[in-house]
């Protein structure tokens, strides 16, 4: 029998209350724009986190992991779901390992939030703060993933804890929990379904993230390709049935966003499915949103090795290499025709310590055997 307890009364209320949804006012406040506005939001720290930290990986080829095997003097052997595992774009947890380190992403998150109170959101035109709204949810969501990393599995921390939906955040006076941001965006951009490919979740099976921050300029070709990358994958579509098609659970989390889920749903894939899948998916009687990799997306998703040496990861694999220097911050703010703005200052990383980072800092990318050393300088062309 189980027992309830007045303290787990308690503490079941604590986490309702930090729950609750956004409501409407709080919407309204977000909803705001000047769709003539030249104000354009710099995310120089943003862009030098993601790419120092991001391993491109790109558009799925469709291949399987090869079956793991235990190494010698030891029975133990990951658990991969071949189909997925080599696919999305990684994310390099492990080198956040140390507090100046995990002050890089925790002072980014800061300024971000502190932007629109410095610069009022209504100030900027509509793309411009749908860009803000999803790096401050990736960045966020990456603080909150490097806290609980090291660990296998995702699925409990997506699925059943308040990872989305505790009020970690104050925008401009009011509380936001992760899920609250996807809101506002959903709230503001009518319902498009390319939406979903700009929340990142942190496991293998979710939309990618990128190398670069989001931009006004940017922001829906990048969801597009985002988009493009992920229906022509196996963590995205995949079938071998002539009656059932199989996709994402991801589909299922956002069926809001397709009116009749699974007519609508078939119209958004078919505009970006490959011709081979486009056939299966035009002929199948049934959509199933089945499709899952709860793994997190770290730089060594699909392997960890027992009883052996180093971790590898048959994708690929990078090194990164953190400036040990104080993670303190610095002036900057948006740019108006080119010049700095006379909007309040916004918090970032500080110019002395950005140089630092862009000396020292190497990616190192295994691809195919062969090893490459990237300045960071030039690593933008691998993401492209």
């Amino acid at each position: 029998m189980k027992i309830i307890t007045t303290a787990t009364l308690i503490c079941a209320y604590l986490l309702s209350l930090n729950a609750i949804a956004i409501d409407k006012e709080t919407l309204k406040k977000f909803s705001q724009y000047d769709n003539s506005s030249k104000f354009i939001i710099q995310y120089d720290d943003v862009n030098l986190i993601l790419n120092a930290s991001v391993l491109y990986v790109g558009q799925s080829s469709r291949a399987k992991a090869k079956k793991d095997k235990a190494n010698i003097g030891t029975r133990l052997r990951n658990k991969t779901k071949p189909n997925t595992a080599l696919e999305g774009n990684r994310f390099s947890y492990e080198e956040f390992d140390v507090p100046k380190r995990v002050a890089l992403i925790v002072n980014v998150r800061k300024s971000l939030e502190y932007l629109p109170t410095a610069s009022p959101l209504e100030l900027f035109d509509k793309n411009e703060q749908l860009a803000y709204w999803l790096n401050l949810y990736n960045i966020s969501l990456l603080e909150q993933l490097i806290s609980l990393y090291p660990k296998r599995s995702l699925k409990s921390d997506l699925e059943d804890s308040d990872l989305f939906t505790k009020k970690i955040l104050n925008i401009a006076g009011e509380k936001l929990s992760l899920d609250d941001i996807k809101q506002v965006v959903i709230h503001n951009f009518g319902h498009d379904p390319l939406l979903i490919y700009g929340f990142h979740r942190g496991n293998i099976a979710s939309p990618d993230i990128r190398k670069f921050a989001y931009t006004g300029d940017n922001v829906w070709s990048t969801l597009t390709e985002n988009a493009n990358w992920f229906i022509n994958s196996n963590r995205g579509t995949y079938s071998k049935s002539p009656s059932r098609f199989r996709v994402s659970y991801l589909y299922e989390k956002n069926k809001t966003l397709f009116n009749k889920h699974n007519n609508d749903l078939k119209s958004h894939l078919s505009k970006y499915l490959l011709k081979s899948h486009k056939e299966y998916l035009l002929a199948a009687n049934e959509i199933t949103a089945d499709i899952t990799d709860w793994n997190f997306a770290d730089l060594y998703g699909s392997y960890r090795v027992y009883g052996g040496s180093v971790a590898t990861n048959s994708a690929a694999l990078i090194d990164a290499f953190v400036a040990s220097g104080d993670a303190d911050s610095f002036t900057n703010t948006g740019a108006f025709n080119g010049q700095i703005s006379s909007i309040s200052p916004i918090q970032r990383l500080s110019p002395k310590h950005r140089s630092h980072l862009l000396e020292i800092l190497k990616v190192r990318e295994v691809r195919k055997g062969s090893v490459t050393v990237t300045d960071l300088d030039n690593v933008q062309s691998l993401d492209k």
